[in-house]
């Protein structure tokens, strides 16, 4: 107990104004959020005549309405929640497995030109995605492949964000592993899938996580080449904007952005320290 006041007092004033400073940054950032929420249990015409904070009654009909009412080329909240899923799912899929294949490589292998694709990877990085956007268009429609689930083959990119921490991650492990699995007989692909996966398995976790949040919130790219299938953030989206020349029932608009933040939320509050905490060290210590 007093070594406990000790640190208590020593501890700087600095720290305390700037957790409280942060404290009060935090909750700026969740009084819109807990204002669009409260704003869900109103009616229509309750919203337009009461912009007090709470409601004079909860009305969760709102919630049901958003399954049926909100829509997007014809396709309903609940079909938009399935196109989120195996979209978000599945581009988060082939993205890690094509950076972790070549991460893997571009690390541990030595070849002519390992460290342009290192280099390539950056400088891919550093371009404006905007800027390519006319002729992404045009080239996945010679593939014929937009407007249509085939898109996910574009997240096979095998650069990007992910290829940079793997490529880190596998540097950092020793050849000895690698060497110890040849020395029992192991050939390349099952030192790869045995060895050094299994050990690279919390990083690649962390980057799924974060690459499905990502995908999930993603709402330009289904907009532009996934018309027909519409997902949660897209769909809301155009929504909003096809509707913005009659009345919007905002509540029930709220409620549908609530309902989509679910899924993330909850990913990012179990995975929290596995996303700031991502490890990049090898098994070896000396």
């Amino acid at each position: 107990m007093t070594k406990l006041k000790r640190k208590i007092k020593k501890t700087p004033i600095v720290f305390y104004f700037v957790f409280a400073l942060f404290c009060l940054y935090a909750l700026t950032l969740l009084i819109p959020f807990f204002w669009a929420f409260m704003n869900t249990f109103k009616t229509e015409i309750e919203y337009i005549t009461n912009r007090a904070y709470f409601p004079k009654t909860l009305d969760w009909t709102n919630y049901i309405e958003a399954f049926t009412m909100l829509s997007a080329n014809g396709n309903n909240m609940f079909v938009m929640l399935i196109n989120s899923l195996w979209w978000s799912v599945g581009g988060t899929l082939v993205a890690l497995a094509s950076s972790t294949m070549s991460a893997y490589v571009v690390a541990k292998y030595k070849f002519f030109g390992r460290g342009f694709f290192y280099a390539l990877a950056l400088v891919i990085m550093m371009l404006p995605i905007v800027g390519a956007l006319p002729s992404q268009y045009t080239v996945y429609d010679a593939l014929h492949i937009l407007n249509t689930p085939g898109m996910l083959i574009t997240c096979a990119n095998g650069f990007g964000f992910n290829f940079i921490v793997l490529f880190g991650f596998f540097s950092a492990l020793p050849w000895d592993y690698v060497e110890a699995a040849f020395l029992d007989g192991a050939g390349h692909f099952r030192t790869m899938f045995s060895v050094m996966l299994p050990l690279a398995m919390p990083v690649i976790c962390s980057l799924g996580v974060v690459s499905f949040i990502n995908m999930w919130n993603d709402y330009n790219t289904p907009i532009l080449f996934l018309e027909s299938f519409p997902t949660l953030s897209s769909g809301l989206y155009l929504y909003q904007t096809a509707t913005m020349q009659h009345s919007v029932d905002i509540p029930m608009l709220f409620s549908g952005v609530i309902m989509s933040m679910i899924p993330v939320v909850t990913l990012f509050c179990f995975f929290q320290n596995s996303i700031m905490n991502l490890s990049f060290n090898g098994g070896l210590k000396g």
